[in-house]
Formats: structure tokens, C-alpha cells, sequence
């Protein structure tokens, strides 16, 4: 089976650039700290569509992997050069899914994924899918009351899911109204992860060096999806940070931010074999 793999030459040049997608309901402020540490790289970090300074969805709709990339795809053809993506929660899954395209694999350099929610791959053993059926459980939970208009019952049940019951109790009015505002294109993001398929197969045939991140105290179901493509790339290093929690390339940014970065510098500057 033929691999994925970058053709760009080696380079000893530093001026690449580093890609950054955020989670749901965030924006490409997430990634201001790994931003101002990029060093000699050019780096951004585009809001993913409904986010940030994109237009707000004023209903929940349907959505697809390869609509939220082509979201993107204007602003990364204008950046020359090889690219490294890093992505968190779906902007992993949007990463994920520009790594393997063919549009976009040729300049891939290097993949860093931050609990990436690519759900498909707990089908692919038995043994998963009473994790893969809770995922989508909870997924149906907190999107039917957003369809009917309950948009704040939906976030509750998405911040409680992702970061557990104290996160609502703590989160200031402002903060929620923002959400709120932005909270029906959630709906399109769970769609666009469990319609995604065929994620195993394109993470065997993934060649560039990947790095992976998990959370001990993140939903069991995206921590085995870590587990599940760690066990299947060929070029990859998988940390794992026990106390951390999906939020992790937030609230762990001083651990993770300069791994990252060394992930990056050793990709960069590493002869590419063909495959």
C-alpha cells in the first residue's frame, strides 16, 4: 500500500510555516502563546469556520470534514513553502484530515495532534465500540436540544462532556453569552467527525512525523483514539500527561508549546525519504 509522504526537498532553511487550528467554540486566539514561541517560523492560526471573526451559523447545519478544510484552503495557498500542522480537539480532526488529502500532503512536513476527535476509528475493534456507541450517545445529548432552539441546555451538556459539571458552574455570564452566540455550529462539527471514515487506513499510510498529546482526566473516548492512531502510524511519538484534561493545549501550553516546537525543528531539518 503506498504511504503519504511529503516530496518537498529537505531544506535548511527556517522559514516555514506552522499551522494552528483550534477546538470548538474557541478561535485562532488559542494559539497566541505558541504564536509568540515560533521562533524564526511564520505562524497562524485561522479561525475555523463559525469561529472567531468568521460569521457566527444562526442554525445548527450539517457539515463535512472536507467543507471545514476547503474553509481554509484560501489562506493556507497563500503561505509558500512546507507546512506543520497542529491541531487541537477538531481542529486535530480538520488537520488530520489536510495531512491525508492530496491537495495538501506534498507540503506537510510535520503533525501535531491535541486529542484529535476522529471517532470513526473505534469502530475498527470490537473491543471499541461500547466507547465509539457512548461518543455518539453523548454527541446526540448535546446536539438535539441545540436543533430545538435549547442552546443553552446543549452548551451545558458540551462543557460538562469535554470539561466536567464545575466548568458551567464557573463560567462567567459574558463568557457564556459569547458561547451561545456561536454554540449552533457545534452541530456541524459532530457531524463532520463522525461522517469521516476510512481514518485508520489514512493514518497507516500517513508518513510524516506526527505527535501526539493526550489527557488522563479527558472523555475516555478521545484518549483512545490516541491510543488507536499511535498504534498505527509509522512515524509517530505520542505523550500522554495524566493530570491533564482535553483543554490541554490551553491549560498545559507551558509544558506542551516547546515540545511542539522541538517536534517541529526536527521535521523541518530531516532529510524526506520517497515513499
Amino acid at each position: 500500500m503506498p504511504t503519504i509522504a511529503s516530496s518537498l526537498p529537505a531544506t535548511t532553511s527556517r522559514k516555514a510555516n506552522i499551522v494552528a487550528l483550534h477546538c470548538s467554540l474557541s478561535s485562532g486566539n488559542q494559539w497566541s502563546k505558541l504564536i509568540e514561541a515560533r521562533g524564526e517560523y511564520n505562524a497562524v492560526a485561522p479561525d475555523i469556520s463559525g469561529y472567531g471573526t468568521d460569521t457566527p451559523c444562526y442554525d445548527p447545519a450539517w457539515s463535512r470534514l472536507e467543507i471545514e478544510a476547503e474553509h481554509l484552503a484560501q489562506q493556507l495557498e497563500t503561505l509558500a513553502g512546507p507546512i506543520h500542522l497542529v491541531g487541537h480537539s477538531f481542529g486535530g480532526a480538520i488537520a488530520f484530515k489536510l495531512a491525508t488529502s492530496g491537495r495538501y500532503a506534498c507540503r506537510v512536513r510535520s503533525l501535531t495532534l491535541i486529542e484529535p476527535v476522529l471517532p470513526s476509528i473505534l469502530l475498527e475493534q470490537d473491543v471499541d465500540h461500547p466507547m465509539y456507541r457512548y461518543f455518539l450517545h453523548e454527541t446526540a445529548r448535546i446536539c438535539a436540544p441545540i436543533w430545538f432552539n435549547d442552546k443553552e441546555l446543549g452548551l451545558q451538556r458540551f462543557l460538562t462532556f469535554w470539561n466536567g459539571r464545575q466548568c458551567w458552574q464557573d463560567l462567567a455570564e459574558g463568557k457564556k453569552n459569547a458561547f451561545m452566540e456561536r454554540v449552533n455550529k457545534i452541530v456541524g462539527d459532530f457531524s463532520a467527525i463522525f461522517g469521516e471514515y476510512g481514518v485508520e487506513e489514512a493514518a497507516r499510510r500517513l508518513a510524516v512525523p506526527t505527535l501526539l498529546f493526550s489527557g488522563g482526566a479527558s472523555p475516555k473516548p478521545t484518549q483512545e483514539i490516541v491510543s488507536r492512531l499511535a498504534s498505527v502510524m509509522s512515524s509517530v511519538h505520542h505523550i500522554h500527561l495524566p493530570e491533564a484534561g482535553h483543554m490541554l493545549a490551553i491549560t498545559h501550553s507551558a509544558e506542551i508549546n516547546p515540545q511542539i516546537l522541538q517536534h517541529i525543528d526536527a521535521a523541518q531539518f530531516k532529510p524526506i525519504s520517497i515513499a
